[in-house]
């Protein structure tokens, strides 16, 4: 059985249980669905300013994955992060597929 794990760290705000949560359970059912190995993802949750971002790196079937959104909701850069890590894990399995043929 195949476990993802999100290390969230929260810069320049108060960490509620609300935002953490639902950042992790939407990663963790993103990476979920693609990603066949035990995987650690390292989440930061930040804001500068009036911009609130979301930062997502982890490593898995040989290859490094990253993506960094800004929006003026934290929720919003959530979700734009983890549409950006579907649309990065599916090029990526589109190429691992195309080797193989």
């Amino acid at each position: 059985m195949k476990s993802v794990t999100v290390a969230t760290a929260f810069k320049n705000f108060e960490a509620t249980d609300a935002i953490k949560d639902t950042a992790e359970q939407k990663i963790v059912a993103c990476l979920s669905k693609y990603v066949h190995h035990d995987t650690e993802a390292h989440l930061v949750l930040k804001i500068e300013k009036n911009r609130k971002i979301a930062e997502l790196t982890f490593h898995t079937d040989g290859a490094d994955f990253q993506a960094k959104e800004e929006s003026a909701d934290m929720y919003s850069s959530i979700d734009s992060l983890v549409h950006n890590i579907s649309r990065q894990l599916i090029k990526h399995k589109e190429k691992m597929t195309a080797h193989h043929q």
